[in-house]
């Protein structure tokens, strides 16, 4: 492993989250993160009792999985960078449950299928091409995964990225993200790949509920306001420079303090609330959706991709 990969590696974990912050706008959310940051923390503090714990990977095996990202998106001839590879699979590292992980073959699958999956959602959609992506997503999953759970996690894959394609530009978008936060987030549960998500990572951890729950799409409602509200805040100055809509905070006036701080108080009530249903899971599938939300929120706060609006880690694909 070369020093310069595990300098990379190492780097997004030594920010603290006051230290992340791009600089203020006086039309975004960036005035607010400090505050924002704070509110967050405190929420999980209050309804989450065990720390999230980032899953190690050795230098092999984050190795391997570069050399797997760099294989299937090479068909689509872009090259990625060590350090994008990794802020994008440090988002798996930080979101799955440490503490209940069995099958690491699956784990470095969900690391390959994220990472890829992010170039798709990070690239222009006139370089998409189903029929040179798709197969290598297959052969991820097939390399990875036995029987049926390929099949599974291959699907979810294909309907995230078809559905991220079809949506880029779609009326259909433009009605569910500006007419209120419950058609907003009826829609990211597919868009922001939550369902794709949860059919990749069951077999991780060969629990039968959660499996279960995994696989009927419960899951991913049960968290997607949770993961949604925290990327939609951080993303908020990306999203906005980059002309895209798809973000809940653009239902409130974020120039208007006392109209954001309304807002963003609901939307602090609306994960509670989920939260507090979780619980109510059997103890494996309550670990694995809390360690995700919480996991979502420590990555979010600690990586580059957040730090500015724009930069090499989070910029458009050309």
């Amino acid at each position: 492993m070369s020093t310069d990969l595990t300098t990379a590696a190492a780097a997004p974990d030594q920010a603290a989250p006051d230290q992340a912050a791009p600089a203020p706008a006086a039309d975004g959310t960036a005035r607010y993160r400090q505050e924002a940051t704070h509110r967050f923390a405190e929420l999980f503090s209050r309804h989450i009792e065990h720390p999230q714990q980032k899953v190690a990977l050795t230098d092999a095996e984050l190795r391997e999985v570069i050399d797997a990202c760099n294989r299937a998106v090479a068909p689509l001839g872009k090259t990625v960078s060590d350090k994008r590879w990794i802020s994008y699979m440090d988002v798996v590292r930080w979101s799955q449950s440490a503490r209940h992980i069995k099958d690491m073959e699956a784990f470095k699958a969900v690391c390959v299928l994220n990472c890829v999956t992010f170039v798709w959602d990070d690239m222009d959609p006139e370089l998409h091409d189903f029929d040179l992506f798709l197969p290598q997503l297959r052969a991820v999953c097939e390399r990875y995964y036995d029987g049926t759970d390929a099949a599974f996690a291959y699907e979810g894959a294909r309907a995230f990225i078809t559905s991220d394609h079809m949506f880029r530009d779609s009326p259909v978008k433009r009605v569910l993200c500006t007419t209120s936060p419950e058609q907003y987030f009826r829609f990211r549960v597919t868009d922001v790949g939550v369902d794709f998500w949860m059919k990749m990572s069951y077999p991780i951890y060969r629990h039968p509920e959660f499996t279960e729950h995994a696989k009927t799409g419960l899951a991913a409602r049960m968290t997607t306001r949770g993961l949604a509200i925290v990327n939609d805040f951080y993303s908020y100055d990306r999203e906005n420079a980059l002309g895209q809509i798809t973000n809940c905070f653009r239902l409130c006036d974020v120039a208007d303090e006392s109209d954001f701080r309304r807002f963003f108080q609901d939307r602090l009530d609306d994960m509670a609330e989920d939260i507090e249903c979780i619980k109510a899971f059997d103890d494996v599938t309550r670990d694995v959706l809390l360690d995700l939300v919480h996991g979502n929120f420590v990555w979010t706060t600690r990586d580059r991709r957040y730090r500015a609006a724009l930069n090499d880690v989070n910029s458009l694909i050309h």
